[in-house]
């Protein structure tokens, strides 16, 4: 396992802190598409603020602007905010409109525009997500319409300062907005600050940050995926977050987590107060780094804090 860091912290304290390779505590980290969680945050600390943000509206109302469509279709008036959180917009990734050549074109440098200029391959909704990293993305672009307010700096301002995250990188897209498809670089302590937020049920240090039922609704299951392998059994999905029960010595334990190619984790576990955090190099194995979640927490730091 190319484990580049490991920290687990139980009750509030951080009671691990490991380092391999050569990475060390203060070097941030790529989290690849466990930034992805932090999109649906945002939405729901505008919430808390008291923006108006109905998550089941249309989403293409805040882009009226971006017709025509290069594949126009009734159904995209029907994909709300919401399925944009859980991938299930029905946006169809691939072939010509795959987020690969969302990265490398240089035709459309606004790529919500290009997102929803992807043909539609489903119905919107429904229980069965596909892993998209544009629908994330265009989720931060409405809150970026309601808000008004450029991401990095809402983020600044909301999340990182009140929790006290000084060293970050975010990605930005051609138009200089901020992509939350993945890649931010983040500080290992300051990731799971991101779990230690949602384990408290939205508060930080005594400050709401986001509502409790923001929280409980992002731990709900909104979505479902499918399995990729033999050891993975599929697993459902929130709000930026993914489900999983795990049973250990005949006991279950619901397990939240986001999570990103390489080995990139912040998995929280409401009943025992413990968050536990990775990051890692098995990028493009997820039949390796997939097995830290299903496997290698089951068998060594479950069964280490339950004896």
């Amino acid at each position: 396992m190319n484990i580049h860091s490991l920290l687990i912290v139980r009750h509030g304290k951080l009671v691990l802190e490991e380092y391999f390779y050569g990475f060390s505590k203060e070097q941030p980290h790529d989290l690849r598409s466990a930034s992805k969680s932090y999109a649906p945050l945002l939405v729901g600390i505008a919430l808390n603020q008291g923006f108006k943000i109905n998550i089941d509206s249309p989403a293409f109302s805040f882009f009226p602007d971006y017709k025509p469509f290069a594949n126009p279709d009734e159904l995209k008036n029907k994909i709300t905010l919401r399925h944009l959180m859980t991938m299930t917009s029905g946006l169809d990734s691939r072939d010509k409109y795959s987020e690969d050549e969302m990265y490398d074109q240089t035709e459309q440098p606004d790529w919500y525009k290009f997102t929803w200029d992807m043909p539609v391959r489903k119905q919107p909704g429904g229980d069965s997500a596909y892993y998209s990293s544009a629908d994330i993305n265009l989720a931060a672009g409405v809150l970026r319409k309601i808000t008004g307010e450029w991401i990095p700096a809402f983020f600044y301002n909301n999340f990182a300062r009140p929790l006290q995250i000084k060293s970050y990188y975010m990605n930005l897209m051609p138009t200089g907005e901020a992509f939350m498809g993945g890649g931010l670089y983040i500080r290992p302590r300051d990731q799971i600050k991101l779990g230690q937020l949602y384990l408290s049920k939205g508060k930080w240090n005594g400050t709401r940050i986001i509502s409790k039922q923001w929280v409980e609704e992002s731990f709900k299951l909104q979505s479902h995926f499918k399995p990729i392998f033999d050891k993975d059994a599929g697993h459902d999905y929130g709000f930026g977050w993914h489900i999983r029960d795990h049973t250990v010595n005949g006991k279950t334990y619901p397990l939240y987590w986001m999570g990103g190619n390489g080995g990139q984790y912040t998995i929280v576990i409401p009943s025992l107060d413990m968050v536990i955090g990775f990051t890692g190099g098995d990028y493009g194995e997820a039949r390796k780094f997939f097995l830290w979640e299903i496997d290698f927490v089951d068998k060594y730091l479950i069964p280490a804090v339950i004896k």
